[in-house]
């Protein structure tokens, strides 16, 4: 006799609203995102921006329903983990 195998139950999937503004325009740097809507102007997926999160690694709203990112905390995350190119230092003539 076999025991019985364990259900994985699936997760709802995410609800992403349409005709979003983007987080650059003026009215998308005070709007607020989800973390799956989020997700397509970071280099993160929705999953990894909730899971930052939750864990207090990023900025974010409470909002007392969900928490949220403003355009404004989108472009200061994306920002933040951009590489700039390396500049040599100038040579000083002595």
């Amino acid at each position: 006799m076999t025991a019985p195998r364990a259900t994985k139950r699936k997760r709802p999937a995410q609800k992403v609203r349409e005709n979003l503004p983007a987080p650059q325009t003026d009215e998308g740097l005070l709007f607020h995102y989800t973390a799956y809507e989020a997700a397509p102007w970071t280099p993160y997926s929705g999953r990894t921006l909730a899971d930052m999160i939750a864990r207090r690694e990023i900025d974010f709203v409470h909002t007392g329903r969900g928490n949220f990112l403003t355009g404004t905390q989108i472009v200061a995350l994306v920002e933040a983990r951009t590489v700039k190119p390396f500049k040599k230092p100038a040579q000083s003539a002595a």
